[in-house]
């Protein structure tokens, strides 16, 4: 009898430890992903944050033998879309890329459905992003001081000049705002729902300047349509060396880089995440990838989880600061 019972709980045992075992190896990141996962873009494509997303989703997709798709959900200087990755269930199957207005809306906007910390894990910052400030190629100003001088005898004529951004509220709206208050001059925004709206306008004459990614702007400057005036950040980039910097025409506060980057909804099981971004950032450092970005003025990253949270955590102060000293406040 004692026989008995000690083949039952042995048999017992070893049905638990393999019934354990096949659970656990249900949840870690070699059974993850066996579905389509859907990386949820809020904002319109064509601009930089959509080709870098849809040039990192394609590769993903080959490595993990499943469909990576890019869905579009624009709107609300980008709420829309990042709320509903927020809402989505934490599974790994539907992630976020999106950029710096992640960490701008909660200071811009008069009440936002998300916290970008409390609603969402970070997985990988993609890249930063350069941006310029353009004009078209015919345009009178050939250098920031000369738009500046252009822009104050504008307004003293009752005409002032204008500068287009993806958005109300955006970062490229902030940038004109920081340089209206830095060169003391009055410029008209005009808000596009994109960044393609916009330099399309440029070119067409529709408006007198334009803030837009170098990523987005290239072509455009390589085909001599537009011209760069300054480039939004600390140092010169490598791609457009001879462009100066705001600082060095002496306008301020427009040392702030952009980035782009991918989240998951908060909750979402950590072998998931760091698999994303492992696999993520073996794609930004392949020699291939790294060349594309960087011939369209962005700089791959990489940066994983833990050292990503940081850095929402420190822009999230800066950006807020900033707006705070512009005034700047969303309409919707």
């Amino acid at each position: 009898m004692k026989l008995n019972r000690n083949h039952l709980f042995l048999t017992l045992f070893a049905i638990s430890l393999a019934w354990s075992t096949g659970t656990s190896l249900a949840q870690t990141p070699a059974a993850w992903p066996n579905k389509t996962v859907k990386i949820i873009m809020p904002s319109l494509p064509a601009g930089s944050p959509d080709r870098v997303t849809r040039m990192v989703a394609e590769k993903l997709s080959v490595r993990w033998g499943q469909p990576v798709v890019v869905e579009y959900k624009p709107g609300a200087t980008t709420v829309i879309g990042t709320d509903f990755v927020a809402r989505a269930p934490a599974d790994g199957y539907t992630l976020l890329s999106t950029f710096t207005s992640l960490v701008q809306a909660p200071a811009l906007l008069p009440k936002v459905p998300w916290d970008p910390e409390r609603d969402f894990t970070p997985i990988v910052q993609l890249i930063r992003s350069e941006v310029i400030l353009l004009v078209r190629s015919d345009s009178p100003y050939k250098t920031l001081g000369e738009f500046i001088a252009g822009a104050k005898t504008a307004k003293a004529n009752g005409a002032p000049l204008n500068y287009a951004s993806f958005g109300n509220a955006s970062s490229f709206h902030i940038y004109g705002e920081a340089l209206k208050r830095g060169a003391g001059i009055d410029l008209t925004h005009i808000p596009y729902k994109g960044e393609a709206a916009s330099i399309v306008d440029l070119i067409g004459g529709q408006v007198v300047s334009s803030f837009n990614s170098i990523g987005t702007a290239m072509p455009h400057i390589k085909s001599g349509r537009v011209r760069p005036l300054a480039l939004v950040g600390s140092v010169r980039s490598k791609v457009l060396p001879e462009v100066p910097t705001f600082g060095e025409a002496g306008v301020a506060k427009l040392d702030t880089s952009g980035w782009f980057g991918m989240l998951a909804p908060a909750g979402t099981p950590r072998s998931i995440v760091d698999k994303i971004a492992n696999d993520t950032a073996q794609i930004l450092a392949l020699p291939e990838v790294t060349e594309t970005l960087r011939g369209q003025g962005l700089e791959p990253t990489g940066l994983g989880p833990d050292a990503f949270a940081r850095f929402l955590h420190e822009d999230l102060l800066r950006w807020k600061s900033l707006t705070q000293e512009l005034g700047i406040k969303a309409d919707n």
